[in-house]
């Protein structure tokens, strides 16, 4: 029982030993550097429209969006009449709307009461 439990505990040393290794890419050739690993480029983010009302809104990459809001990594500073601040890894962004409607775009016309 003694000599099983020493096989078995000596086994598992074997197998952290082992899995704790890297493995060596089979087709690079010996000697070469690893490859780079490149970070994760962060989502692009699409103004898709302003919604004015007591508030603006923004609709940003198909989320509607504040002021303090966070977007894809991007916090929005200020929701403008035509636009939208954001700010993403320390740099500030600034996303418009197009100033002439796109072919196919519905515009809604704003109602006067009488």
């Amino acid at each position: 029982m003694r000599k099983i439990l020493i096989a078995s505990l000596l086994l598992l040393a074997v197998a952290k030993v082992a899995s704790a290794q890297t493995f060596r890419d089979p087709m690079r050739p010996a000697g070469a550097a690893p490859a780079p690993v490149h970070a994760a480029t962060p989502a692009a983010l699409r103004l898709e429209g302003v919604i004015h009302g007591p508030k603006l809104v923004a609709i940003v990459s198909g989320h509607l969006v504040h002021a303090g809001d966070v977007v894809n990594g991007a916090q929005v500073l200020e929701v403008l009449s035509n636009g939208v601040r954001l700010s993403r890894a320390g740099k500030i962004q600034l996303l418009t709307l197009p100033a002439e409607p796109m072919p196919g775009s519905v515009r809604i016309a704003e109602v006067k009461k009488p």
